[in-house]
């Protein structure tokens, strides 16, 4: 390989190196576009999730979309691992071109002096032919009368032994840059290979985000039909009930209720007019109390204000919003259930389905809080109405382990009466065993000294039997 082509080839691929460069940029804001758009895409999912999750149905939809987005995501994040590969091997291949580069320098720089070299022994050979020449003339007139045949043959060999030595020279010297610069080709030949590889996998990991990025398109496209449903849904007042009620049973599993039965819904009663009551849920206290919760979804204002094309429309949806969760407590409060149930405790939970209702609404009215505790209403969201559950739930408890400790002593208390009758008895026992014990020993030294003495008086005046008394 000639020293232009060598420069040449280094040329190109610096031209490849760059454009890896620039493939590398472009990819690199490809992937972080695609970031921005998934934590746009994540921000309105959380907004929508704060004003959908009902139907059990949309529910399921909405999940399965997410578990989309999220495959889609940690199959971005992989890609994103692999650029980052890509482009320490582009930084690796990078300083091995550096590396190529001062050794091009150094061979450039041998190359140089071989060079030099060539035309230093292009020059000597020109001086020996002149002094060939020179000495083919001094011999030519000196051997003027000699034979012609002799004259040529010396100066043919004189020139061809001066050509060999040359051309060995020449072929020495053109061995050693070969030993250079094959080395150096065989690099660049294996650099070329992996820029090639380096394209390939680019294209193909371009291909998987480009399938990708179709993919969450078509995602949120499902998920914004999906989104329009769920929103002209809430909009019936029916299933506006229906969500409540499944919030509210959420709310009771979450909160460990269940295995409880004092928890009623849908509970009838009856005011002091005539008037029928129907609290949403009521759940009894220990000691008797029962707390009523009512669900209310205002949604009108609220679904204004998120699709509200300015600031200023969605302020004033905000207000309405808020006057309309004001308006809620006013009517909860007109029910005075606290007077209507006689074990009612003197305040009334108002639940709101979601968080984000009780934002908006203070943000429209800053003060509804106080004035529904004013009111004796108390506005809850799932969170507040599990940690409310959560409370009775330990009073419950509580109460068991009391009426547990009440038993448990009034257990003692016959235990201790019965343990105390049974020692009575033992030790009677004793006292009778002592005694017979007593008489066993009365009676033995009587026939000791009674019955015994005259029994072996017998004895030896012969009137004994086959047996003999023990001592």
């Amino acid at each position: 390989m000639r020293f232009d082509e060598i420069l040449s080839y280094f040329d190109s691929l610096s031209l490849a190196r760059e454009s890896v460069v620039s493939m590398v940029f472009y990819y690199t804001v490809i992937i972080t576009l695609i970031i921005a758009l998934l934590g746009l895409l994540l921000l309105f999912w959380r907004s929508l999730l704060s004003r959908n999750q009902t139907q059990s149905e949309l529910q399921a939809e909405l999940t399965k979309s997410r578990i989309e987005e999220a495959r889609a995501v940690e199959s971005l994040s992989g890609k994103h691992a692999q650029l980052e590969s890509a482009q320490l091997r582009i930084k690796e291949l990078e300083e091995s071109v550096l590396l190529l580069e001062r050794q091009n320098a150094e061979i450039s720089t041998e190359l140089s002096s071989s060079k030099r070299s060539l035309e230093s022994e292009k020059a000597t050979i020109k001086e020996v032919q002149e002094k060939l020449t020179d000495s083919f003339k001094n011999i030519a007139s000196e051997v003027l009368h000699g034979s012609n045949k002799q004259f040529l043959d010396l100066a043919k060999n004189q020139f061809s032994k001066e050509r060999q030595e040359a051309a060995g020279e020449f072929d020495h010297r053109k061995e050693a840059i070969r030993n250079l610069v094959s080395p150096l080709q065989t690099i660049l030949e294996k650099y070329q290979k992996e820029v090639a590889q380096i394209e390939k996998e680019r294209q193909r990991s371009y291909s998987t985000v480009e399938t990708e990025l179709k993919r969450v398109i078509e995602s949120n496209s499902t998920l914004s039909a999906q989104t329009v449903a769920l929103t002209n849904a809430l909009k019936k007042p029916n299933v506006r009930g229906r969500w409540g009620e499944v919030q509210l049973r959420n709310c009771i599993e979450l909160a460990g209720m269940s295995e409880y039965a004092d928890v009623t819904f849908q509970d009838q009663h009856e005011k002091e007019d005539g008037r029928k009551l129907f609290p949403d849920m009521t759940v009894k206290m220990p000691g008797g109390r029962i707390v009523v919760v009512d669900s209310k979804t205002p949604l009108d204002g609220f679904i204004a204000s998120l699709e509200a094309t300015s600031e200023e429309e969605r302020q004033l949806a905000m207000i309405r919003h808020g006057r309309h969760v004001k308006e809620h407590v006013q009517k909860l409060a007109a029910k005075d259930y606290a007077r209507a149930i006689e074990e009612a405790a003197d305040f009334t939970v108002m639940f709101l389905p979601n968080e984000s209702f009780l934002y908006a609404a203070l943000e429209g009215e800053p003060d509804i809080v106080e004035y529904a505790l004013n009111k004796r209403i108390l506005i809850a969201t799932p969170p507040t109405l599990v940690g409310l559950l959560k409370v009775i739930r330990f009073g419950w408890n509580e109460e068991k382990v009391a009426e547990n400790a009440s038993k448990i002593f009034e257990t003692g208390k016959e235990l201790h009466k019965r343990l105390c009758d049974f020692i009575e008895a033992y030790t009677e026992i004793g006292r009778s065993l002592e005694k017979a014990h007593n008489s066993y020993e009365t009676g033995l030294k009587r026939l000791e000294s009674r019955v015994l003495v005259q029994a072996r008086r017998l004895e030896d005046l012969g009137a004994k039997s086959t047996k003999e008394l023990s001592n």
